[in-house]
């Protein structure tokens, strides 16, 4: 069976979160809580960031990336934290070092930061690297 079985157990098609929350509370009893900041933004992405900041709740409607978030969880642009702990499903080395120059790397001559722009939802993702270096204090 996939999906949840309201049990703390490690298996195929189990949510990592919601299957570890259980076995916090039931193991370790840690009361777990969302990882946000003082805006309602999260400090951890699920996908890639572009297409995170693209997610409209008040457009695309209650899907399962909204349930159980508050309702004024932040969207579109004020979904990601800019002081991010965790960016998911880049994998490939490749990927890692990309996404390590985009937010870390020097700003001359830097073509991972240029290309951020060019790509789909690119003034977008632009503009949320250049906050989060701002907020880091990379650029300073």
């Amino acid at each position: 069976k996939k999906g949840e079985r309201g049990k703390c157990e490690d298996r195929a098609h189990a949510t990592e979160e919601v299957t570890t929350s259980m076995c916090l509370r039931e193991h370790l009893k840690i009361e777990p809580e969302a990882a946000r900041d003082d805006q309602m933004r999260e400090y951890i992405t699920i996908d890639r960031y572009p297409l995170v900041l693209t997610w409209n709740r008040t457009e695309q409607g209650e899907w399962w990336f909204w349930k159980g978030k508050p309702k004024d969880a932040g969207q579109m642009e004020n979904t990601i934290a800019r002081r991010p702990i965790g960016i998911h499903k880049y994998k490939k080395p490749e990927e890692i070092l990309t996404l390590w120059e985009e937010f870390y790397g020097p700003r001359s001559g830097n073509e991972a930061l240029e290309k951020v722009g060019k790509q789909r939802h690119g003034e977008v993702a632009k503009r949320f690297v250049e906050e989060v270096r701002k907020e880091m204090g990379i650029d300073q």
